[in-house]
């Protein structure tokens, strides 16, 4: 039985509802745009066909390649049609009921696929030709953006150029990875003072015993100089020292090489004395690398009981470049060394060889001796995620597992041992045999894809990628967690150009991912194809997907970066929720992450600033080179310095300057920028996805902007963004999930609000028609409408059946609507559990 909303109430809630006024669109607010168009082209040579003032807009870096092209130059351009799905349309195909989350996606995908293939019939067939006569060379067709990305000559250029259905072509410029990258330069170690070194040179020579230490002993020498507890012994040219160089673990390490630059045979050693009188269950614990030493027999940890006869306790020659954790305990081993804790007993760490740092050498840090430290250590949580609470929410059994995340980046060194279990492996692929075996136009694509060479080999020499994936997903198997989603996986799409960013995101859809994570953008001084950008994020927003993107790091570059262009795209690309702060306007798939620095827990100055401006670019820059959607215009600023709000960005802020992730090969290096903070996002977004799959994007931004940590000018702003990601907080709004099955419907049409929640639970429903962040988790204000009561199923679900009033006074009307549960004590914090809300918007 089909239940209507009260037209009376819901007229009651327009007249009570200030804010929904206020978010109304104005009438006359603004001139209707149109998009600009280009002149004429004039091409060189007689061959070449001239564009007419009504043809497809050359962008300005094409017109140059092409004023000095030979005849016979193939040029990597992009041919954009103008004939696009609107996103409407997309929606109403993923809305369709009955479809579960891996069907929204085949669907939107499946009618870009169609519309592509009719609409670039013709254009295909010339190319074909052209590439018979060696005049092209397609790369690829960009279905999810209705464009074709190919090698052309310039008479073929100008001939596509004066095709009807041809919006624009673009020159896909090549771009340093410097150019999108949003990392911060690594950071290295300080160089050792003056101080530390002459301090140093003291303990290096021999000497007596420093005498009894106090057990347990823990060192991780940040004290920049050797403890008096320690005693250095050497031989030949052979040093102990505390240093800065070579990747510490913090500032300073202890080193142990040979200082000359001539084989010389030698050793050093540290060793501490202790009272181990009636202890038991002792053990060893310490990170140790190697730099490039050859094995030899005296490497390793030893003890003694007399300080006299020394027994080797753990074999140190198969060290690696990277710090390793080594452990031992001891008491199982004494009995067979035929000795016993004494009160003076000494353990001694040791090296040998004949060359200095890099060539040979030991570093130690964090060395441990004391009860239970002899075994393997659990892995470290890294306390940037601590700080964003995605620990707790592992606790509840939630870490992203089940769920794939796709990374538009550099290349990911997967072998590394928190990556190896975390990379995604194709089903559908054979590894290796050089064919397409799952039919999706890659061959070999077992683990993604490098858009850049155009092949299956997604490793990469650049650290960018490695980095931005253990920060979504590294286990910690070498013993630091760096990754917020440590259950999910990964799969790598190597880019650099905006078109391969472009195929990176149609690619992703292709094989189904549920979330996208990005550290590279575009930005201003560039001219990026800001519009094809947001195009695409729609599209993601309508398959379902939620897109994490960096902002950039020129926040504080604003002369060659200004604001409303200061966040990079697809950063500036609006939210998929429509946050009450913010005026109202489209929706994308894109949160952008800002920062937090990690140790100060302030912002982040170099990060990207908004607002972010919608509106007609040639106010900002009468040479363009891209032509524009006016249904982008939706977020005016005014022109520089104007006086409309725009859109706020960034979205939110999570911690970066410097957190800890996953190096090259193994180990872990200090990385910095909104490239660091981003993917910690995406790994949220991967741990709520695997609380409540049902969730969209929409929920799930809303889970996370609306339980954010509030920092900066009250509410969201253009700093920090709805604040500081607090996922446990987050995953509560979505225990229970209050979910339209339409985003909008016209007046007499019937809609199901669906209800995912714990199984057998009582849920209450509430309305209105507006929203707001000021009564904390309740996000609708007062008069409330209280819809009813269901009971969740077996499997926790539930549904209301309703219809829109057939009144013609509610289009234009948004309800919002919100779900409760009561919650048991204890349960998650305890109850009651409130869902974000959902809003459905009433059209003509």
């Amino acid at each position: 039985m089909t239940r209507a909303l009260s037209s009376v109430a819901i007229a009651l809630l327009v007249a009570a509802s200030p804010l929904s006024a206020q978010r109304a669109p104005t009438p006359g607010a603004g001139p209707t745009p149109t998009a600009p168009r280009a002149a004429a082209v004039e091409g060189p040579g007689e061959a070449v066909l001239p564009v007419p003032a009504t043809g497809a807009l050359l962008d300005v870096y094409l017109r140059q390649a092409l004023a000095t092209a030979q005849p016979d130059t193939q040029l990597p351009v992009v041919v954009i049609l103008g004939d696009a799905v609107p996103q409407r349309e997309l929606q109403r195909a993923a809305d369709a009921r009955g479809l579960d989350d891996a069907g929204r996606k085949r669907a939107v995908a499946q009618r870009l696929k169609d519309h592509a293939q009719q609409t670039q019939a013709a254009l295909r067939e010339i190319i074909a030709v052209a590439e018979e006569d060696g005049r092209a060379a397609l790369t690829r067709v960009l279905w999810m953006g209705n464009a074709l990305v190919l090698d052309a000559t310039p008479d073929l250029v100008y001939h596509l150029a004066s095709r009807p259905e041809v919006d624009r072509i673009r020159l896909d410029r090549p771009l340093e990875k410097t150019d999108v990258q949003d990392a911060a330069p690594v950071q290295t170690a300080p160089a050792r003072s003056p101080r530390t070194q002459a301090a140093n040179a003291v303990l290096a020579g021999g000497g007596a015993l420093a005498g009894t230490s106090s057990y347990p002993v823990y060192d991780d020498f940040e004290a920049g100089v050797l403890d008096p507890r320690w005693t250095v012994e050497t031989t030949g040219a052979g040093y102990a020292l505390v240093s800065g160089l070579g990747g510490p673990e913090g500032d300073w390490h202890l080193t142990m090489a040979a200082a000359t630059g001539t084989a010389v045979d030698s050793t050093a050693s540290i060793t501490v004395e202790l009272d181990l009188t009636g202890e038991t269950d002792v053990g060893i614990r310490f990170k140790h690398k190697e730099y490039g030493d050859e094995p030899d027999p005296e490497d390793g940890v030893f003890v003694s009981d007399d300080g006299v006869t020394w027994h080797q306790v753990l074999l140190l020659n198969d060290g690696e470049i990277e710090y390793m954790t080594r452990w031992v305990a001891l008491d199982p081993l004494l009995p067979g060394l035929g000795i016993s804790y004494t009160s003076t007993f000494f353990v001694r760490f040791q090296w040998r060889d004949n060359f200095d740092i890099p060539a040979d050498g030991f570093a130690f840090d964090e060395i441990e001796i004391g009860p239970g430290v002899g075994v393997e250590p659990p892995p470290e949580v890294e306390p940037n995620l601590t700080l964003i609470q995605a620990p707790a929410v592992w606790n509840e059994g939630y870490d992203g597992t089940g769920i794939l995340v796709g990374s538009i980046d550099a290349g990911i060194t997967w072998q590394h041992p928190d990556l190896v279990n975390r990379i995604w492996t194709n089903p559908g692929e054979i590894e290796g045999n050089g064919q397409d075996d799952d039919a999706n136009g890659f061959i070999d694509d077992v683990h993604g894809w490098d858009f850049e060479q155009n092949d299956g080999d997604i490793n990469d020499t650049d650290p960018h990628g490695t980095a931005s994936a253990g920060l979504v997903c590294g286990d910690g198997a070498s013993g630091r967690i760096t990754g917020a989603a440590p259950g999910a996986s990964i799969v790598g799409c190597k880019v650099l150009t905006e078109a391969e960013y472009w195929a990176a995101q149609q690619y992703l859809l292709d094989i189904g991912v549920d979330v996208v994570t990005s550290s590279y953008s575009y930005k201003w001084p560039n001219s990026p194809d800001y519009h094809m950008f947001r195009q695409l994020a729609e599209v993601e927003l309508a398959a379902g997907i939620p897109h994490a993107n960096s902002v950039g790091n020129q926040g504080v570059l604003q002369n060659t970066h200004p604001i409303p262009f200061n966040i990079s795209t697809p950063g500036n690309c609006p939210s998929p929720f429509d946050h009450p702060d913010a005026v109202s306007g489209g929706r994308t798939s894109v949160l952008a992450c800002g920062g937090l620095g990690i140790n100060t827990g302030t912002l982040y100055n170099p990060g990207g600033r908004g607002p972010s401006a919608w509106e007609d670019l040639l106010l900002y820059d009468p040479a363009y080179p891209h032509t524009q959607d006016s249904d982008f215009w939706d977020y005016p600023v005014g022109g520089f310095g104007g006086g409309s709000p725009g859109l706020i960005k960034p979205d939110l802020v999570t911690y970066t300057n410097s957190v800890m992730t996953t190096a090259l090969n193994s180990g872990y290096q200090s990385w910095s920028g909104t490239s660091a903070s981003t993917p910690q996002l995406g790994g949220a977004l991967a741990v709520l996805r695997s609380l409540r799959p049902q969730a969209l994007p929409r929920h799930l931004a809303a889970a996370l902007e609306l339980s954010a940590q509030d920092l900066g000018d009250p509410g969201k702003d253009n700093d920090y963004g709805a604040g500081k990601v607090q996922l446990f907080q987050a995953a509560r709004r979505l225990l229970v999930l209050a979910r339209f099955d339409k985003t909008e419907a016209s007046p007499g049409t019937p809609f199901d609000i669906d209800i995912f929640g714990p199984p057998n639970s009582t849920i209450y429903g509430f309305y209105q028609a507006a929203l707001t962040t000021a009564s904390g988790e309740l996000n609708l204000p007062n008069p409330l409408f209280f819809l009813g009561v269901r009971v969740t199923n077996n499997e926790g679900r539930a549904v209301w059946n309703l219809a829109v009033p057939n009144d013609p006074i509610l289009v234009g009307l948004t309800v919002w609507f919100q779900a409760a549960e009561e919650g048991l004590s204890g349960e998650w914090g305890g109850g009651p559990f409130l869902s974000v809300p959902d809003g459905l918007t009433v059209t003509p």
